[in-house]
């Protein structure tokens, strides 16, 4: 048996029923007609076969998952989310329409109306049945699947997939990409976000993760929807849907068909013998100190950095909109914010913008301060204190809320993506800026860069890297402040109560620190066109 997504279908997947728009046939009529095959890769050493084989199969049944549907829609609201590849433009096109997301492989757009429940790829399912005479050749090995409902965001996956199709299954047949889980939606984990990157024909792969103290992968998951962009904005994240989820959703006629082909262990989550990783376990007690900032109708994150005088670091691009650049010094009212913490519970604050970057400065760096709170209901990250622990090749979190915001039904906590430290930029031998490759999205900014193995925040994620000829945006190149240009100020900030100690941070855009940061410092060859 062979399950796979519905996006599969392509066109026919959207054909409608022959009584809406007198049609020969309905739509399952004409699937049934239609020539599947699978192509495999034979593990035998026997010549007489080639490596890779075409098995023809037959359609077994169609189906849709109702609360996936449910998810998806409240996740991604219809009038902020589409799903297509917009004719006649290439993916680098900054004149993209700005309010779509496109996925890889899913033809359909849906408009302010969106696409029938039914009628929606991502949500829909196959079952194929190998008929060739050649399947006695497969290996008859039952796979092995663990519940979602046991992952954490930050639990390492690996997807399988064969991008491209059958275009050259020596070289793509079976890709494996890694990546960890950046967040999950629903009460049940029934839809995984990942920073695992796929490209189109992944739809249908499989996602791998090591569930319930196994001491091998698991199948957790099945890809729906690469995004290979958003908002003009190459995002390198992917969909997933819960495995357990897609066959509880597969109608009773059909289960037997496939109950002998798995052996699906949905352990109950509350005796699990898993323990969480360390990496796990950093990545959540951060999470709790990164906060969600709303400014008039822009959004960013932030982090908590001392919890007793409720203090704020984020990027001042994310407060803009609550101030005007130059009265910010006045105590008026449209210095204020207005935060969210997740952590011990969902709660909303008051803020006040302590001090932003002016224009003439160049660390998008702002200071804020919560009012009316509690400070043992806050959370606060270390902060670290040396620059000999900001260095290339250290692995990093960046937790934000990007992607999604926190009027996002069914997603809690902020997003979190994996990388490491590229390469360090330095002023006078100390590090002032740091470039990594985890991605980072709209939202993001403000949030956390923090050291994988320690948990300590090195760094305020700040922007992503443009090219300015094809306007085309990268998000894996990400740029941030390091905390150790932070601190000072902060320290200093803390012992006098003086806001003009907060001053420190203000580096000019002709100084050094302003020349690096703008791509402007002497540099052999050609200027920077980023």
């Amino acid at each position: 048996m062979v399950l796979t997504s519905a996006s599969l279908l392509g066109d026919w997947h959207h054909v409608k029923d022959s009584n809406q728009n007198g049609s020969s046939a309905t739509v399952e009529q004409l699937i049934h007609g239609m020539t599947f095959e699978v192509i495999v890769k034979l593990q035998s050493k026997n010549r007489k076969f080639p490596p890779f084989i075409a098995l023809k199969c037959q359609f077994r049944s169609r189906w849709h998952c109702e609360e996936v549907q449910e998810i998806l829609e409240n996740c991604m609201p219809k009038h902020r989310w589409s799903f297509a590849i917009p004719p006649n433009k290439q993916w680098d096109d900054p004149h993209i329409d700005q309010d779509s997301a496109a996925t890889s492989n899913i033809s359909a757009q849906s408009d302010n109306n969106g696409l029938d429940s039914n009628d929606n790829p991502m949500t829909s399912f196959i079952l194929l049945q190998i008929v060739d005479s050649n399947k006695k050749l497969l290996k008859k090995q039952p796979v092995e699947m663990g519940s979602s409902q046991l992952l954490k965001r930050g639990d390492a996956v690996e997807i399988i997939s064969t991008p491209f199709g059958d275009n050259y299954p020596l070289i793509f047949f079976n890709s494996l990409t890694k990546g960890i889980v950046s967040n999950v939606c629903g009460h049940k984990n029934q839809v995984l976000l990942t920073d695992a990157r796929c490209l189109t024909g992944s739809e249908g792969g499989a996602v791998i993760s090591t569930v319930a103290g196994q001491s091998k992968g698991a199948l957790v998951g099945m890809v729906v929807a690469p995004f290979c962009f958003k908002d003009t904005e190459w995002t390198g994240f992917t969909l997933v849907v819960a495995i357990d989820r897609i066959l509880k959703s597969l109608p009773m006629p059909h289960y037997d068909l496939v109950q002998d082909s798995v052996s699906l262990k949905l352990h109950d989550p509350n005796h699990s013998k898993l323990r969480s990783s360390s990496d796990v376990s950093i990545a959540s007690n951060v999470s709790s100190a990164v906060v969600y900032i709303q400014a008039s109708s822009s959004w960013g994150s932030g982090v908590i950095v001392d919890h007793r005088k409720g203090l704020i670091i984020t990027c001042s691009h994310v407060v803009h909109p609550s101030f005007s650049e130059s009265k910010w010094n006045s105590f008026s009212n449209n210095r204020k914010v207005r935060v969210m913490t997740i952590k011990p519970t969902k709660r909303w604050y008051n803020a006040v913008v302590l001090y932003p970057k002016q224009h003439c400065q160049v660390l998008d760096v702002a200071v804020i301060k919560l009012s009316n709170f509690v400070p043992d209901q806050l959370s606060a990250v270390s902060l670290s204190q040396s620059d000999s622990t900001i260095t290339a090749g250290r692995d990093i979190f960046i937790i934000g809320y990007g992607m999604f915001s926190s009027n996002t039904n069914g997603v809690t906590e902020p997003t979190i993506t994996k990388g490491n430290i590229a390469t360090v930029g330095c002023v006078d031998n100390k590090p002032m800026l740091i470039q990594t490759c985890a991605a980072i999205q709209c939202g993001t900014s403000g949030g956390a860069l923090v050291c994988q193995t320690t948990g300590e925040l090195l760094g305020i994620a700040v922007s992503k890297v443009k090219n300015v000829n094809s306007g085309g945006i990268y998000t894996y190149i990400s740029f941030c402040v390091p905390v150790t240009r932070i601190y000072p100020a902060i320290t200093k900030y803390n012992q006098s109560q003086d806001i003009e100690d907060l001053n420190m941070l203000s580096y000019n855009n002709n100084s050094a620190a302003g020349q690096l940061w703008l791509m402007k410092a002497a540099t052999v060859g050609h200027a920077s066109k980023l």
